[in-house]
């Protein structure tokens, strides 16, 4: 999935949280995978992350009825834009207000040449907010 923040919870072992509305076929998804992924996507490939929060699309691989490229890595779907990934262990579920929370533990990652040990911002320009509704985008 697209990701536009994601909460650091532990360096060792590496694990990652992420809150995704209970309502999304995102979330029915991860429930039932024993792995999940998070994409970073850059500002100029937003149409793609609009495309994939499409709420009215209902399908088990909205990846492939999207026509949208990706590659499986670790038996986990990543998608070709990304310009870093990090392949997540599912650890645990917890229900939380209208959304369910994710922890994962990290087994795999890769990050653009625009990353040496944090975003360099020359090639990379993360979206930072994309709203409620998924109408408004900002990046930096």
């Amino acid at each position: 999935m697209p990701v536009v923040s994601a909460v650091s919870i532990s360096e060792n072992p590496p694990i990652i949280g992420v809150s995704i509305r209970r309502d999304l076929t995102t979330n029915y998804v991860m429930k039932k995978s024993k792995t999940f992924s998070l994409n970073w996507i850059d500002f100029k490939k937003r149409r793609l992350i609009k495309r994939l929060t499409n709420k009215s699309l209902r399908s088990k691989d909205k990846l492939r009825s999207l026509n949208i490229e990706y590659s499986v890595v670790m038996n986990t779907p990543i998608l070709q834009d990304a310009l870093a990934y990090a392949i997540m262990k599912k650890e645990k579920v917890t229900k939380i207000g209208d959304h369910d929370w994710f922890v994962g533990r990290i087994i795999g990652a890769m990050a653009s040449l625009d990353f040496d040990m944090y975003w360099k911002f020359e090639e990379y320009r993360p979206i930072l907010y994309m709203g409620s509704k998924r109408k408004s985008l900002a990046t930096i």
